[in-house]
């Protein structure tokens, strides 16, 4: 079966939860069954909120950052997935939201699709055409057909219309401070050289996909490495929710330091706003991470 259309089959035919809901209610009117059927209603329950309620709840989480040598507020994003479970609605909330934080800068941290076939990638994402504040972004696996399908040049340019900076391979500036992007680590784009080549008395913030691409920094080359891709484990059952997350190394969400060959190189991982898989989250709401970046 089309691995498209069971996601779909999973998205809608997850409504089926209510009239079961429903049936299980009926069937405890009895009071002989409703200690026999109170488990499969709580399973249910916290299906339903899993599936509808979580993935719709965008939570704000605020971090100060100090030692990073920058005096920077910025809104960290990753992982839209906008497709086949998200759409334009999701994200025009996610740019409110966004528009209304103290804020000098949003970063969007790859993954902004998921499989989003036939529709125009320039009208999903004209909602970012509302942003007010200056917005920078890389591209991520999703983007780029690790799985596919390739959507790099449309999306650059999907991006480009709405006021998104793309800055992979090159830097952004603003007063005392520097952005940098990194391409896709398992689109082999994440080359940091050009970091090295180009040096600057400016703390370097580093932006990549997958925090993975960290191992490839020394603590010269950035302040801190920003980054996605994890989900925080998407739905976060304890112990189990490790074994999912699509890194080769130690990675999960919040503030860590990857021990590279040149040193230990900060990151600090967001756990993103959207879902692939499953249509679910647990315990693990979509989050912009407001990050206090201070000397």
């Amino acid at each position: 079966m089309d691995k498209l259309l069971v996601k779909q089959c999973l998205f809608y035919g997850s409504w089926l939860a209510f009239p079961f809901i429903a049936w299980l209610l009926w069937r405890m009117r009895r009071p002989g069954r409703r200690l026999l059927l109170a488990v499969p209603l709580a399973a249910s329950l916290l299906f339903v909120w899993a599936r509808f309620v979580e993935p719709q709840t965008i939570v704000v989480r605020e971090t100060t950052l100090p030692g990073t040598g920058a005096n920077l507020d910025l809104a960290l994003v990753s992982d839209i997935h906008l497709g086949v479970y998200k759409g334009r609605g999701f994200l025009e909330r996610l740019v409110a939201r966004l528009d209304a934080l103290p804020v000098q800068a949003v970063v969007i941290a790859g993954d902004l699709t998921y499989e989003p076939g036939d529709d125009s990638l320039q009208a999903l994402f004209a909602p970012l055409a509302q942003l007010q504040h200056p917005a920078y972004a890389v591209l991520g696996n999703h983007d780029q057909q690790q799985p596919g399908p390739d959507i790099d040049v449309a999306l650059r340019a999907a991006l480009r219309t709405h006021g998104v900076q793309v800055i992979e391979g090159r830097f952004a500036e603003g007063p005392g401070w520097r952005l940098a992007g990194l391409g896709d680590r398992w689109a082999l784009k994440d080359d940091p050289a050009f970091l090295k080549a180009v040096p600057s008395p400016l703390p370097t913030i580093v932006v990549a996909h997958n925090p993975d691409s960290a191992m490839g920094l020394s603590p010269d080359d950035a302040a801190i490495l920003l980054a996605g891709h994890t989900h925080g484990g998407q739905i976060r059952i304890p112990w189990l929710y490790r074994h999912v997350i699509p890194t080769e190394h130690d990675f999960d969400r919040g503030e860590q330091f990857a021990l590279t060959p040149a040193g230990r190189v900060r990151v600090f991982t967001t756990s993103g706003v959207g879902e692939i898989g499953l249509p679910m989250r647990l315990f693990n709401p979509p989050v912009i991470d407001i990050l206090h970046l201070r000397p």
